[in-house]
C-alpha cells in the first residue's frame, strides 16, 4: 500500500537528501531479537518472558535489563554469560529488509544524498551498519553523541539537514515511529514517509510504505 489512495506523489522535487531510521527501518531490529532471544532461553533450558521484557516496550528496555527479569523469573544462568550470548546472537541475526538494498543502491546511483538519524548508541549503530556491509552508502550517521540531541528533538533534523548542506524542502525521511520519524520532520517541511513494514502501528493517514520497494515508487525513483 502506498497512500495516499491515488498512490501518485506528483513529482513535487526531486529530492538532494533522503534520510533514514535504522533500527526497524533499514533492518528488522525486532526479528533479530526474537531470535537472539528463542537461543538464550533454549541454552537456558527455560522458556520465559523475555520476548516481552524485550521487545514490548518503547522504547525497548535494554538487554541487560530483559535479562535480568528472566532470570528472575528462576533461571539459574550467570547474568554475564546471558547478557553476551544475547548481544551475540542478535548481533549475528542482522540482516536488511528485502528490497532495502535496491533503495539504497538506486538513490546513491541517482546523486542523492543519504543519512541515517538513529537514537541507538553510537557502538551500536556501527555494529549495525557493519554487519549489513552498508556504512559507505551514508554521508551522515547521526546517533545522540553527535549533536547531544535525539529524536523528535527538531535540533538533530535541522543539523543533519546543515551537515548535508540540504534545505528541509530538498529532504526526505523515512522511519517506523510516526511520533519521532514522521511527524517531526514534518513540523520542518521535510517530506516524511512511515515505514509500516518495520512496525506495528497504524499506517500513516498521508505516505506510507508497506514494503521496502515503495519508497522508490513514491519518491519516483526508477531503476535504470
Amino acid at each position: 500500500m502506498i497512500s495516499p489512495a491515488n498512490g501518485v506523489w506528483m513529482n513535487r522535487f526531486w529530492p538532494r537528501a533522503v534520510i533514514f531510521d535504522m533500527d526497524n527501518t533499514l533492518h528488522d531490529l525486532r526479528e533479530a531479537r526474537f531470535a537472539a532471544a528463542d537461543a538464550l532461553m533454549a541454552y537456558c533450558g527455560i522458556f520465559g518472558d523475555l520476548h516481552f521484557y524485550s521487545l514490548n516496550r518503547n522504547p525497548p528496555t535494554l538487554i541487560e535489563d530483559a535479562v535480568t527479569l528472566y532470570l528472575a523469573e528462576g533461571v539459574n544462568s550467570d547474568f554475564n554469560e546471558c547478557t553476551w550470548l544475547y548481544h551475540t546472537l542478535e548481533h549475528a541475526c542482522i540482516s536488511m529488509f528485502d528490497g532495502m538494498s535496491d533503495v539504497l543502491e538506486t538513490l546513491k546511483r541517482d546523486g542523492v544524498k543519504l543519512a541515517i538519524i538513529s537514537n541507538a548508541d553510537p557502538d551500536g549503530t556501527e555494529r549495525r551498519l557493519n554487519t549489513m556491509h552498508i556504512m559507505p552508502y551514508f554521508d551522515a550517521v547521526v546517533t545522540p553523541n553527535t549533536f547531544g540531541v535525539k529524536k523528535p528533538n527538531p535540533l538533530v533534523f535541522e543539523k543533519t539537514l546543515e551537515f548535508l548542506d540540504v534545505s528541509a524542502e530538498e529532504a526526505v525521511m523515512i522511519g517506523d515511529k510516526k511520533d519521532r520519524d514522521v511527524f517531526p520532520p514534518r513540523e520542518l517541511k521535510i517530506f516524511a514517509i512511515h515505514a509500516l513494514y518495520g512496525t506495528m502501528e497504524k499506517p500513516d493517514t498521508e505516505y506510507t510504505a508497506t514494503k521496502p520497494s515503495d519508497i522508490l515508487e513514491i519518491l519516483s525513483i526508477t531503476s535504470k
